[in-house]
């Protein structure tokens, strides 16, 4: 447990910060936008029925403005801290394919993508892992059937006779074959 554990502790909130920054400034600027215009309004109507009915009442309705526009202020700091923690919890699994996406580019299908206990994308997860199974069977399958081939040059080069002259370059191209046919898997970690 305490590997499995240690493995998955990501040591910083923005994983990868680009995609958090601008995740958070639209969730940001949406809930300011919305904010300002129905608080706005709300107020611009409130204003002016308090000045056409009971103008003494003015000086209390710009207090009360003043302190919603604090309770406003500290709303969106609350705001832009759940939206970065919020965007973290996309923000990892992506990081986890962009690594996992790498290293099957590399050749390793034995690699499988690996996230935590209820991160997002575990449904990506479970088809990325699929894919890369079955890559991993097909490559396996064409590795078998080039080790397979490349047995039946050797006996067909044994099977040839020695000392002709005239049989020495086929034997040389079947060898050549043979080293490529043993190259076209080894790329790749099964």
């Amino acid at each position: 447990m305490g590997e499995d554990t240690q493995r998955f502790q990501r040591r910083t909130v923005l994983v990868k910060r680009g995609l958090q920054l601008k995740y958070t400034a639209i969730v940001f600027a949406s809930v300011l936008f919305t904010a300002l215009i129905v608080g706005g309004d709300i107020y611009y109507t409130m204003v002016k029925f308090i000045q056409r009915e009971n103008p003494a009442l003015m000086p209390m309705a710009l207090q009360a403005l003043r302190m919603d526009m604090i309770k406003l202020a500290l709303f969106m700091g609350v705001m832009f801290l759940v939206s970065i923690f919020v965007s973290h919890r996309f923000a990892g699994p992506i990081f986890r394919f962009e690594r996992s996406a790498q290293a099957l580019a590399t050749g390793d299908l034995t690699h499988r993508v690996a996230l935590r206990t209820g991160d997002d994308l575990m449904e990506l997860q479970d088809e990325v892992n699929a894919m890369a199974a079955s890559l991993q069977r097909l490559v396996q399958k064409d590795r078998t059937l080039v080790e397979h081939l490349s047995s039946r040059l050797d006996m067909t080069i044994r099977k040839l006779p020695d000392g002709g002259a005239n049989l020495e370059p086929l034997k040389e191209e079947l060898r050549s074959l043979r080293a490529e046919l043993n190259h076209i898997t080894r790329g790749f970690k099964v």
